[in-house]
């Protein structure tokens, strides 16, 4: 099993936090986001880690991992950068945000899927999306599920709240025939007609452009929910009250800053 940790890009929305380094070694609480991440997975036995780096890529020359360069990391995004490292990506393997951090249980409750395709969501993300934005609507998308537990859209903008059943949070495994579907999607979406094109080039595809495509041409995408237990570090504002619940201890509200499963 390998975990891939997509850190290629600047962060721009933190930015004086990310003038002279990469998003991901922003500090929560005493640690760097990566810190965490690393902790996370090597405990629960996930020790073949790969981070692909771009922006200050040599200051992601970290211990017992390996790094992959995505060159163009500046003028692409998630789905590039992903794929800057194909050749690494094994029979098995997890894919994460480096912008996130997350509890044990969050990692092990992906680690216990036997899916093919399996997609951490949050089913409590409204009290979360409550606390980072004065208009949860305004970053909230699509995430519908059919009652098997799969996904059937996901990434879409919604005018009903009411409407989403979880939010993907940025973590996500393929093994098996779920590799071969993961690639089998990038190469199609290069030629199919789809509605995000209009607003962006397959270049700057979102990861959850590359899901919807995998949903569209036939994959089953399983989600594996789970109740908080995460952080997304994405902007000035989620740095800023995230570090002010670390310091007053009221962060356990969404996480836990000590791993507990």
């Amino acid at each position: 099993m390998r975990a891939i940790i997509l850190a290629a890009g600047r962060g721009s929305r933190l930015h004086h936090y990310t003038a002279n380094c990469p998003k991901c070694l922003t500090e929560l609480g005493g640690e760097t986001l990566i810190d965490r991440q690393l902790k996370v997975l090597r405990a629960c036995g996930v020790k073949d880690i790969t981070i692909v780096t771009g922006y200050c890529a040599e200051m992601l020359d970290l211990a017992e991992t390996t790094q992959v360069v995505n060159d163009a990391w500046a003028t692409t995004n998630m789905v590039e950068s992903l794929f800057a490292a194909e050749g690494l990506f094994g029979d098995d393997l997890i894919v994460s945000y480096s912008d996130i951090v997350y509890e044990y249980r969050v990692l092990n409750a992906l680690l216990n899927s036997a899916a093919d395709i399996s997609v951490i969501v949050d089913k409590a993300w409204r009290s979360y999306w409550e606390f980072r934005f004065d208009d949860p609507l305004s970053d909230a998308e699509s995430l519908q599920m059919n009652e098997q537990g799969e996904i059937t859209d996901i990434g879409n903008k919604v005018t009903n709240i009411d409407e989403i059943d979880a939010q993907y949070i940025g973590l996500m495994r393929f093994k098996g025939s779920g590799i071969n579907a993961l690639q089998s999607a990038w190469r199609s979406m290069h030629d199919k007609n789809r509605p995000w094109k209009h607003s962006r080039p397959v270049e700057k595809a979102y990861m959850t452009d590359l899901l919807m495509e995998m949903i569209l041409s036939g994959s089953k995408l399983n989600a594996i929910p789970v109740q908080n237990g995460w952080l997304e570090i994405d902007t000035v504002d989620d740095y800023e009250s995230a570090t002010a619940r670390f310091t007053d201890g009221s962060i356990t509200e969404f996480f836990n800053p000590a791993y507990n499963e």
